[in-house]
């Protein structure tokens, strides 16, 4: 009910992007003004969860420091839990920002209901945003999988736990996530330990809502910027020299420089949209790519430990395995995204010196020249203004989890 009164084009939208903005109004980030009451509740509910979640990694820790094997389990699943509550405030509180990009995303929509000069001239241009945000809808609804395969495991996991507490070896993963840790007595069965686990398992679900409203987030506003480069392309390649209408290339130059200004260039006291994603997100994609590179290297080792287990848990390997799968798609989805834009980016420029400028006045070739050069800077979205984005950064993420994996692994050998 809320979405629709806040966004009348909506409905627009594909059923991911739709679902990202219930999702982000459940977990209380929506960056709408009505009912803030509600949304603060909320917000301050799924933050206790996700601290929560985290104080019990961070106790296993501490109880299992002297078990080199256990300690790898426990940073394999905390690892990525101490991301995400990271991003979560990261992300939380920067409302403003992601009340700019939404602007932006519905600006746009509106302009495409307008037929404005650009979206005129580029018949396909419905089509085309559509088409990026496929990407998007495979993100998410791939993710929700992981997650509720995830959720049913740590469900089994627990009851098994819970009927068989009298085993010494279950004791330590009584709860859903391994080898977590609270202060309580586990003698007798406690509706204390029961509450806790149930506690526990509302927090996983917490966390999977608040990354797939994260990344997704991410994903959707980059794949909608590249989307918007691709129409302007479109534009630039159809502007023409008309000898029964001279003056109409000028108007479209004019109107190509303003939608590019809009989209790429910062001025001084209005943020493009490229430079206000860049600041949303710079923070958190190196905390991404920061705890991609741990998650992946512990939560792998801990899969080949178990593997080498005479006794292998069924449902450890599963856990582990799914919680690398998930490391390894969010890795690459930031990556792939970032990689679209700067391509996006580089063929404006391109564009640009294939129109027939030769055609034009003096004026209107020194405003293409001015395009051609900015287009020429790539767009990226870095981690921190230090690591880009892209198809090829992906494989130093693996390359650099390989590199520690089999350095841990050497250790762990020896610790046994």
């Amino acid at each position: 009910m809320i979405t629709p009164s806040n966004h009348t084009l909506s409905n627009q939208f594909t059923r991911a992007i739709h679902s990202l903005r219930c999702v982000m109004i459940y977990l209380g980030i929506w960056p709408g003004e009505r009912h803030q009451n509600w949304y603060l509740l909320l917000w301050v509910f799924h933050s206790a969860s996700l601290i929560y979640l985290t104080t019990g990694s961070v106790g296993g820790l501490i109880v299992l420091r002297h078990n080199a094997n256990k300690i790898i389990n426990n940073l394999g699943m905390s690892s990525p839990t101490i991301l995400i509550v990271c991003k979560w405030f990261t992300f939380a509180w920067r409302k403003k920002l992601c009340k700019r990009l939404m602007h932006f995303m519905d600006d746009d929509w509106a302009n495409l209901e307008k037929d404005t000069l650009i979206n005129k001239s580029v018949p396909d241009s419905k089509r085309i945003i559509i088409n990026f945000y496929k990407t998007t809808n495979f993100f998410v609804c791939t993710f929700i999988i992981l997650a509720s395969v995830a959720t049913v495991n740590f469900l089994g996991q627990s009851f098994l736990s819970l009927n068989r507490r009298d085993d010494k070896p279950i004791k330590d993963n009584i709860f859903p996530m391994p080898y977590s840790w609270y202060p309580v007595n586990y003698d007798g069965l406690s509706y204390i330990i029961q509450f806790l686990v149930f506690a526990q398992i509302s927090s996983m679900l917490s966390t999977f809502l608040a990354t797939t409203a994260i990344d997704g987030f991410l994903v959707a506003t980059i794949l909608h910027l590249s989307s918007q480069l691709k129409i302007l392309r479109l534009f630039v390649e159809g502007i023409v020299y008309e000898p029964c209408h001279p003056q109409n290339y000028k108007k479209k130059v004019r109107e190509m420089v303003k939608r590019h200004q809009v989209l790429l260039r910062k001025c001084l006291f209005n943020f493009s949209v490229a430079a206000t994603l860049q600041e949303c997100y710079s923070l958190i994609a190196l905390q991404h790519v920061m705890a991609c590179v741990l998650a992946l290297c512990f939560l792998e080792c801990s899969f080949l430990m178990e593997l080498q287990e005479n006794e292998a848990s069924g449902t450890s390997l599963l856990t582990f395995g799914l919680f690398a799968i998930g490391s390894l798609e969010t890795a690459f989805i930031y990556c792939f995204a970032g990689d679209s834009l700067t391509n996006e980016g580089f063929a404006i420029g391109l564009a640009i010196y294939r129109c027939e400028w030769y055609s034009f006045t003096r004026s209107a070739n020194l405003s293409l020249s001015i395009a051609m050069i900015r287009a020429q800077k790539p767009i990226e979205i870095s981690a921190a203004q230090i690591f880009p984005l892209t198809l090829e950064n992906f494989t130093v993420i693996v390359k650099a989890a390989a590199s520690y994996l089999s350095t841990l692994r050497a250790y762990s050998m020896v610790e046994a």
